[in-house]
């Protein structure tokens, strides 16, 4: 057999000259015209390399330069004042203008801070944080568009920044959605070093990408001030991630809050009461209570309260029975006359309030009687808004066959939970997808989840506060409901009687 011999040290391709291993060798005079292995050999010249590197280097910081024109006019100067007035007066005059700026800072923060410091963050972050990672992270999150001959990536077109989230507007390319950012949405939270990244939705061919770089809402919120005026469209029950007081509207709307137990729903449902007890106080406001658990969470502020229930299920159902009835009587009065009930010591709101609405609507043994709560529940949802019949229910679990009736509440806000699926099942489909990641909340932020209002797709990120026995306590003392209705009063008794 023929002998073994070993390879030659380099090999041709095509377009070197030679044919590939066993083709012609490759002239030495001929110049590559394609790709090649082994054959192309650096410069041997030291002066070539560091000329290359210069004038390189050299024109990526002009380009830069131009681009920046900040930087470019503030190295302009210095050259200039270095030049032509030398550098010792060149330095004095920097630090004459640092020294304006620090007594600036010191005289007048705010102003400071709104000519002066917030431009040069958010300039800062644009060029450093964004320009210089953004081509990487929209390649790696296949969210850059490759053609044949180039490389389109969606454009970064302005930057609003504060301590703790960065918002940026970025312009989509032809062919691209929200929903492609809001799949990418964990991806670009990693790659712009962000604790999380929400996607926010804006006219036509933009988005909004908020980079959140710190978690504000770890402490414990206080109980609130009770409002002096109470506007039943915006009442006050915590905080926003980004420091804005958290409201919800109960004014035209039923409220749903699930969590799992010590998510937190109590808090938000005694921050509704607290926000309403002036209302209360003076009677445009009644609230009938329903606390299936015996009246562990809710009976302390009995005092404030015109009807409560927490023992009986056959009164729990005739008090809904009740507020059917009022609704109707309501309904027909407003007929022709308006559209919306507005509060008012005569007619006053009337809030129906359920803690564990599931005791009532699944786990009753009672099938007859569990039927007839659905049925009052099922009315009070679906006729109740419009004549100042609201309800406002506290929930564990999310299922369909636990409540029914959770896509009549056009308010929603969804606590810690067990599982990714029940996040979509209160908030609606599509909504952990875009950022309301509930069941990642930890146990030691109860209160703590999101709200999605009716007719907004972004889910918001919001803390509850926190109301203490003591608050509670207090709040039953001084703000006590101007009259009581009998408990044991069916359909037929007159519920505006003094």
């Amino acid at each position: 057999p023929p002998a073994r011999c070993p390879p030659p040290p380099f090999t041709t391709t095509p377009g070197w000259g030679g044919g590939g291993r066993g083709g012609p060798p490759a002239d030495p005079g001929r110049e590559p015209t394609g790709m090649h292995t082994y054959d192309k050999k650096p410069p041997d010249d030291l002066l070539t390399i560091v000329a290359e590197l210069t004038i390189g280097n050299a024109l990526k910081l002009l380009m830069w330069l131009f681009g920046h024109p900040l930087c470019a006019l503030l190295t302009a100067g210095s050259v200039a004042g270095t030049v032509y007035l030398g550098w010792q007066p060149t330095l004095g005059i920097a630090v004459l203008a640092a020294a304006g700026l620090g007594l600036w800072w010191l005289v007048h923060r705010g102003s400071f801070r709104a000519c002066v410091a917030r431009p040069l963050r958010r300039r800062w972050r644009m060029v450093w944080r964004y320009e210089a990672r953004w081509k990487p992270a929209m390649t790696y999150n296949s969210l850059a568009i490759k053609t044949r001959d180039r490389t389109d990536y969606p454009k970064l077109h302005k930057l609003r920044c504060s301590d703790h989230v960065d918002r940026v507007l970025v312009i989509l390319l032809h062919g691209q959605t929200p929903d492609d950012f809001e799949k990418a949405a964990d991806g670009l939270a990693h790659s712009m070093r962000a604790r999380v990244c929400r996607v926010r939705r804006t006219g036509p061919g933009a988005v909004w990408l908020e980079f959140h770089y710190a978690d504000t809402l770890t402490h414990t919120v206080p109980a609130l001030p009770v409002p002096d005026a109470p506007q039943l469209d915006a009442l006050p029950v915590g905080t926003v991630e980004n420091g804005h007081e958290w409201t919800i509207r109960l004014e035209g709307t039923h409220v749903l809050v699930a969590g799992v137990t010590g998510a937190g729903k109590g808090s938000v449902v005694w921050s509704i009461i607290r926000s309403l007890a002036r209302q209360v106080a003076v009677g445009v406001v009644e609230l009938w209570v329903i606390d299936p658990k015996g009246g562990m969470e809710l009976a302390p502020g009995q005092a404030m309260f015109a009807r409560f229930e927490a023992q009986d299920f056959e009164r729990m159902a005739e008090l809904l029975d009740n507020a059917v009835a009022l609704m109707k009587a309501r309904a027909q009065r407003l007929a022709g006359v308006t559209r919306q009930h507005r509060a008012t010591l005569d007619e006053p709101m009337v809030v129906v309030i359920i803690d564990e609405v599931a005791n009532l609507t699944a786990y009753l043994p009672d099938r007859k009687l569990r039927e007839r709560i659905n049925q009052s529940l099922a009315l009070l949802l679906t006729q109740g808004r419009a004549v100042g019949v609201n309800v406002v229910a506290a929930l564990q679990d999310p299922r369909k066959e636990v409540l029914g009736l959770r896509n009549l509440f056009p308010t929603r806000v969804a606590l810690r939970l067990d599982e990714p699926q029940q996040v979509d099942m209160v908030l609606g489909a599509g909504s952990r997808d875009r950022g309301a990641l509930c069941d990642q909340i930890a146990e030691s932020q109860p209160g703590v989840g999101y709200v999605r209002l009716d007719g907004q797709a972004e889910p918001i990120r919001v803390r509850a506060a926190y109301v203490t026995d003591d608050d509670i306590a207090e709040l039953a003392r001084t703000y006590p409901a101007p009259r009581a209705i009998e408990r044991t009063a069916g359909p037929e008794v007159d519920l505006w009687a003094a």
